[in-house]
């Protein structure tokens, strides 16, 4: 059996693409049972993205498939207003 050290240099070998694989497959492992149910439409996105990378590299036209981005979301300030609240507006519009 592999110790830790052997495992991370054979990944620390691998082209960077596999390197992402890698690190995708341990992600998925270690997620929380909720987390692993990830919807289908999102990974479906995420999968053809990497297939498109994948053929590019396969044909030559790329030297390497970069991994996936993950971009934390950023919470916008809340943009005040004068007046009722927008809510109320909204709703005495639709009347």
């Amino acid at each position: 059996m592999s110790t830790v050290e052997e495992i991370l240099n054979a990944v620390r070998e691998l082209p960077p693409h596999e390197q992402a694989e890698v690190k995708r497959r341990l992600e998925g492992l270690l997620a929380d049972p909720d987390e692993r149910q990830a919807p289908a439409e999102t990974q479906q996105a995420g999968d053809l993205d990497q297939r498109i990378q994948r053929a590019l590299y396969d044909a030559g036209l790329i030297s390497e498939i970069k991994p996936r981005v993950k971009r934390p979301r950023e919470r916008r300030p809340p943009i005040k207003i004068k007046g009722k609240p927008l809510s109320e507006t909204i709703i005495e519009d639709r009347r």
